[in-house]
């Protein structure tokens, strides 16, 4: 049996068009992969060109941890940045995450690094901290985090070390995990379930404690 001239026609046009799909979806891939570390290495760069410019300063000082910290860091009025602009460094030993943290949730910024959600105290100030990163992305190792586990977060102002007390599983419209506090507090936000295809219809909370109000309470 043959095939009408017609009929093949059609076929070869949408395996052209599927071949051309195909391309550009790798391509655009190919371009977020690039641009995320590209951004991740331009922004480590210059937060530890800071950090070490500030530590050879008069001004630097370390508290009981041996953490530096810049003058005033905790006490900061908390100042609204444009978006995408550097926050810090978020690392997460155990887990094997290291990554950049800028300002804002945009999807751009998101597929850059971490974001810092606004309207949330910054890391190291005294307040609730809030960080929200893709379950597929920097986020992805979340899946596996542990209480006590070790958070640190490198900022302009220092760097501040977390404990992980809870985890938690909410729905998208619950803030109240965001909600101010009045002891320094990090609230790390991501999809779930992680492995799930298409839009997560739940958030994956993560909360931690500043290592010195920890001890400070016994824990």
């Amino acid at each position: 049996m043959t095939v009408a001239p017609a009929k093949t026609s059609s076929w070869r046009w949408l395996e052209r068009a599927l071949l051309l799909i195909g391309l550009f979806c790798l391509g655009y891939w190919s371009y977020a992969w690039l641009d995320a570390r590209y951004t991740q290495y331009r922004e480590g760069k210059l937060l530890d060109e800071a950090a070490n410019a500030g530590a050879a300063g008069p001004a630097a000082n370390t508290d009981a941890l041996g953490t530096f910290h810049g003058p005033a860091a905790a006490s900061r009025p908390r100042r609204p940045s444009p978006e995408g602009t550097l926050v810090g460094r978020i690392e997460i030993p155990r887990l094997g995450v290291s990554a950049i943290v800028l300002e804002g949730i945009s999807n751009k910024t998101l597929r850059r690094g971490v974001g810092h959600i606004p309207e949330t105290s910054l890391p190291g100030a005294a307040g609730n901290a809030g960080l929200a990163a893709h379950r597929d992305g920097f986020f992805r190792a979340l899946k596996d985090v542990r209480e006590n586990d070790l958070i640190t977060v490198k900022t302009l102002d220092g760097t501040f070390e977390y404990r992980v007390e809870w985890t938690q599983i909410v729905q998208p419209d619950d803030t109240q995990v965001l909600a101010g506090t009045g002891e320094p507090v990090l609230t790390l936000v991501t999809c779930y379930p992680f492995y799930y295809v298409g839009s997560a219809p739940e958030r994956f909370i993560v909360r931690a404690r500043r290592a010195e109000a920890a001890a400070g309470q016994g824990l």
